[in-house]
């Protein structure tokens, strides 16, 4: 129970009458919130609009496109290359002759050139191994990254669920505090008809205005975080302005689609985290497998076939055919074949222990989560029966008071243990949203 009001009240019982009177009393128009949102979202549209302007969906969906990109890359490797070539070139070269009519022993000067195009083409036929390594890399990524996608859409709606309810629980906010506005009006008009009667002092009228004084910031408090929770919605939503929600049809709990058991053995398996992890892992391992066919040659095979003129420029294209065949293979180039493939069992074997330790941890966080799941389910019970207890408790209370048997510290403890307990509802309700929200973002999937 909040027992500040209580004690400020004492506090200023304490001042001399003049000094109490000096202290004005703040009028604040609670009929209506001051608060002006823009259109009502629904948590569905709250969701969609979220996705479709997160920066970290757009990062997820490109890193989808650049996995699909190196598959390409990693199928193209059997595949041989193509090339087109061409040359054009013309020389003023002097070539001795034997002279002129008329100028004998003078050299001859004469322009040529050169022009042809051709085709070529390459394949590596022996690589050891490393493209299929690269291909298995390329894969793991490519699931890294749909996993990736996965995780993201559901953190993300997990954001976006998130500033949806914390407008909704701003809203309840206030709420709570407009009634506890009007339940402290009423005791405080009860105390002035005591002491218009002459059965209670001043203090109680002192205490009365001053719980008023309360309700009153706490509702001001309320509308302020009412309108940052709005602009914050808004930013995640696109728009240029504050966003109100529209609440649901009900906040109570609903059953899951899967049992406690049946979440467990979906965690270590098929979360979104678990799956990317287990896909670097094969990753890793595959790399270090591709940088071990460093110690096998590589032989390619090309072919092309060139047309071309009769030049006699040097260089020039030939026109016919040309086959090769090549091998290649680094004896020694300074241990960087070593280092290569140190660095690659380093990284999985780092890939290795994240793994498992991703599934301890999904299974540890959905085990935490179920459990507070269940939690905020009783909670909301509990709060519920405490909302109507503390009701029924404030109006015994008033009623004792205006018959002169009750003080008003019962009343405005009574007050405080109702504003305690719908407070305590509203955070019930709210917790047990966000965190089925969040056990979905582990699991990746509806519940």
């Amino acid at each position: 129970m909040d027992l500040k009001p209580v004690v400020a009240a004492g506090l200023i019982a304490l001042l001399p009458p003049r000094a109490v009177a000096q202290q004005p009393m703040v009028a604040v128009d609670t009929a209506a919130d001051t608060v002006t949102l823009g259109p009502r979202l629904s948590l569905d549209a709250v969701v969609a609009r979220t996705l479709a302007h997160s920066p970290g969906m757009a990062g997820a969906r490109g890193a989808v496109r650049d996995a699909s990109a190196a598959q390409r890359v990693a199928l193209g490797a059997y595949l041989p290359s193509l090339s087109l070539n061409s040359v054009a070139g013309w020389s003023d070269q002097t070539a001795a002759g034997t002279g002129t009519i008329g100028a004998p022993g003078l050299a001859q000067t004469s322009a040529v050139n050169t022009y042809g195009a051709g085709v070529g083409a390459a394949l590596d036929v022996f690589t050891g191994g490393r493209r299929g390594a690269q291909r298995s890399v390329a894969d793991a990524l490519s699931r890294a990254a749909d996993a990736g996608m996965i995780f993201q859409r559901y953190a993300t709606m997990l954001t976006a669920k998130s500033g949806y309810f914390d407008v909704l629980r701003a809203r309840e906010l206030v709420r709570v505090a407009r009634e506890s506005i009007a339940q402290t009006g009423v005791g405080l008009a009860y105390a002035r008809d005591r002491e218009a009667a002459g059965t209670a002092t001043r203090s109680d009228v002192l205490r009365a205005q001053l719980a008023l004084a309360t309700a009153r910031r706490q509702w001001l408090a309320a509308q302020d975080t009412l309108a940052m929770t709005g602009a914050a919605l808004g930013r995640l939503v696109g728009a240029d302005g504050p966003v109100d929600a529209e609440p649901p049809a009900t906040l109570d709990p609903t059953p899951l689609a899967l049992g406690d058991s049946a979440l467990l053995a979906l965690a270590p398996t098929t979360a979104p985290v678990v799956v990317s992890a287990d896909a670097q892992a094969s990753a890793s391992a595959a790399n270090v497998r591709a940088s071990k066919t460093e110690y096998v040659p590589t032989i390619a095979l090309g072919a092309g076939y060139n047309w071309a003129n009769a030049s006699q420029v040097p260089g020039g294209l030939r026109a016919g055919w040309i086959v090769t065949i090549g091998t290649s293979f680094p004896l020694f180039n300074g241990f960087v074949r070593e280092a290569t493939i140190t660095q690659a069992e380093a990284a999985a074997d780092v890939a290795m222990a994240t793994s498992a330790d991703a599934k301890r941890l999904a299974r540890a966080e959905a085990q935490r989560l179920i459990g507070s799941l269940h939690v905020a389910e009783h909670d909301i019970a509990l709060a519920g029966e405490s909302v109507r207890l503390a009701t029924e408790d404030l109006r015994v209370i008033l009623a004792r008071y205006r018959a002169g048997i009750a003080t008003i510290l019962d009343v405005l403890t009574s007050q405080a243990a109702l504003v305690q307990a719908e407070l305590d509802l509203v955070s019930a309700h709210f917790s047990y949203q966000l965190t089925r929200a969040a056990l979905e973002a582990l699991l990746g999937r509806d519940l």
